[in-house]
């Protein structure tokens, strides 16, 4: 089933806790619990759960190894790019995207745009170049500017070609 044909459904009985016995359909009258069941979804949780208390255990453990104080910075730092900058970026790029392009073409804006950010976004400590030393050329050999530029206008071009691939198709079918 396409996303198209999910969305011309309508509401779902389940949602309006229409259908009695769905163990999936919120129960309006115990909401706070309704969510808890069933059980083997607990089993999802636990690997994370467990990754964060070793990471915890590791971080705590490491001693005078990581500074605790300049991991706290950079830990709540990043918190704060990710929810004043990164996110409103994302929604207004959202927002002007459905306002914008067809249907059809969104979802290759949305991994174009997704991709070309996370690359960004790893390339970034090599691009500012902490650590670079004039007397050891082979640091960063590369043009890392430049070439970070190539690549996001490639996966940039061909979400262009997606996106319009995918309008074209859309309208020869209807």
């Amino acid at each position: 089933m396409s996303l198209a044909d999910e969305s011309a459904r309508g509401l779902d009985d389940r949602a309006a806790g229409l259908v009695p016995g769905d163990p999936y359909a919120s129960d309006p009258a115990r909401p706070a619990t309704s969510a808890r069941g069933p059980w083997w979804r607990w089993l999802f949780v636990l690997p994370g759960l467990l990754a964060v208390g070793y990471g915890a255990y590791g971080l705590l453990g490491a001693g005078d190894r990581v500074p605790l104080s300049a991991w706290g910075t950079w830990f709540v730092g990043s918190a704060l790019l990710h929810d004043l900058l990164i996110a409103p970026v994302w929604i207004g790029l959202g927002w002007l995207a459905a306002r914008l392009l067809p249907r059809p073409a969104r979802p290759a804006a949305v991994v174009g745009v997704a991709v070309a950010g996370v690359l960004t976004l790893v390339a970034l400590p090599f691009l500012l170049g902490p650590g670079a030393s004039a007397g050891n050329p082979s640091f960063l050999p590369h043009e890392i500017g430049r070439n970070l530029v190539l690549i996001d206008v490639a996966v940039l071009a061909a979400a262009a070609v997606w996106g319009t691939v995918a309008t074209v198709r859309a309208r020869r079918a209807a």
